[in-house]
């Protein structure tokens, strides 16, 4: 078996993306030109939510390694949890707004695949309605 290079796989339409978000979060993704990504996320040391979106044709696949998450959905204005544990998954379809409750020190697998175009769009709307949202370990408390 050969290791192959970074620039080996860009030939294939494969790069590696990397970041640390403001909150701590760190990132580490694979990405193809095709539009489909392999994101592992290892959370900060403490608990918190990601920014609210909506993708209009990926699908987005998440898998829980260790710790936990709370995935918001938002449809039809009402606002629904769904609470993964480790080896829990879930799919989400598109057109479905939603945002992701990281547990502090959680690991997660996220598979993003549909379309070529970046299909990111922010939902402020739910990120004001998740600020009056707070969790006591098994569900979450309208303030």
């Amino acid at each position: 078996m050969r290791k192959l290079t970074d620039e080996e796989a860009l030939t294939y339409g494969i790069q590696p993306i990397h970041h640390q978000m403001d909150n701590g979060e760190q990132r580490f993704r694979l990405t193809r030109d095709t539009g489909s990504s392999y994101i592992l996320t290892l959370s900060a040391h403490q608990s918190g939510w990601q920014s609210s979106h909506i993708h209009h044709q990926k699908r987005e696949f998440y898998i829980v390694e260790q710790g936990w998450i709370v995935i918001a959905l938002w449809q039809q204005e009402k606002l629904t949890f769904q609470r993964l544990d480790p080896d829990d998954c879930f799919m989400l379809p598109p057109g479905l707004p939603h945002n992701v409750y990281l547990a502090a020190d959680s690991v997660v697998h996220t598979v993003k695949y549909g379309c070529p175009d970046t299909d990111w769009e922010a939902v402020s709307a739910l990120d004001e309605l998740l600020r009056t949202e707070t969790f006591d370990g098994k569900t979450f408390l309208t303030r």
